[in-house]
């Protein structure tokens, strides 16, 4: 099992480069093809609803002045695009090869950045995005697509340099079927991963046993993993503090969980574990839904 594409975003800026590095590190490890999609906003829609003091003229230059923009945006990502592949030495291709060994593609399309994730998405083994801030207070519409409309894994990057990713892996397991099709879909970095460790909360929510006996059934695929219960009340940390801390020990540069489904978005949005883990974790982080 392996990755044989990729897709991650670009939005003509200098960040840019520091998310692009995690694809590249992706791109080395399974020699692999990258698509790089910017979406233009469409002038149509990009206005607000237009009140009735709003000229038609007024429109025609805002919804202008919006596609000179856009058209400036797509020129700085053609420009980190080149110059991204160059450094890579990686062969630009503009559709669909036999062999895919670290070639790329730039996806420029016009439209919404949610619908272009979802539809784009489907025909990558793994989306790529950068994970949220502290600041950002909500998943972004790209973020929630990826998880949640292409049916893909998805890996967020901290917006930082990367010594490695997936050569330790620790997998946050709450024995629900999310993470169960995370584990699946990390399957190539967990194959060849040099140490696996499955980490999880002791408490209530399920039998310990499901955690060992999941360990132990990696085996079948070649994997060693070691078990890992983690404890949180007499250190009063959260369970996602108390698994960040255990992933930290044991110096993961890739965690493994599960994304809440849709009935769970609220929490997800505003506080959960699963966003808590994203916005600090400080490491790639793959999840799937």
């Amino acid at each position: 099992m392996s990755i044989t594409t990729i897709m991650t975003m670009l939005d003509g800026a200098q960040r840019d480069q520091i998310d692009l590095e995690a694809a590249g590190h992706l791109m080395s490890r399974f020699d692999c093809h990258c698509d790089l999609l910017h979406v233009r906003r469409d002038p149509i829609t990009a206005l607000p609803m237009i009140g009735e003091g709003m000229s038609a003229d007024l429109v025609d230059i805002v919804q202008a002045q919006v596609e000179k923009d856009e058209a400036l945006r797509a020129e700085e990502c053609q420009v980190v695009f080149k110059t991204w592949a160059e450094a890579r030495n990686a062969e630009q291709v503009q559709s669909p090869t036999r062999s895919p060994k670290q070639s790329v593609r730039l996806l420029d399309v016009t439209g919404s950045i949610g619908n272009a994730v979802a539809r784009y998405g489907k025909l990558a083994d793994l989306v790529v995005l950068p994970a949220p801030s502290l600041d950002d207070g909500r998943l972004s519409s790209a973020a929630e697509a990826a998880i949640y409309d292409t049916g893909r894994p998805v890996l967020f990057s901290p917006r930082k340099e990367l010594k490695a990713v997936g050569n330790r892996v620790a997998i946050f397991w709450n024995d629900t079927a999310e993470v169960s099709r995370a584990v699946v879909g990390a399957m190539p970095f967990l194959e060849a991963a040099d140490s696996v460790q499955v980490m999880a909360v002791a408490d209530d929510s399920f039998d310990a046993s499901a955690v060992t006996d999941f360990a132990g059934s990696l085996v079948w695929r070649g994997i060693s993993a070691e078990v890992h219960m983690v404890t949180s009340g007499h250190l009063n940390l959260s369970p996602g503090e108390a698994l960040l801390e255990a992933a930290a020990d044991f110096d993961a540069d890739l965690i493994v969980m599960g994304a809440y489904s849709y009935s769970h978005l609220r929490e997800m949005i505003l506080g959960g574990v699963t966003q808590h883990i994203l916005q600090v974790a400080g490491r790639p982080v793959l999840m799937m839904h």
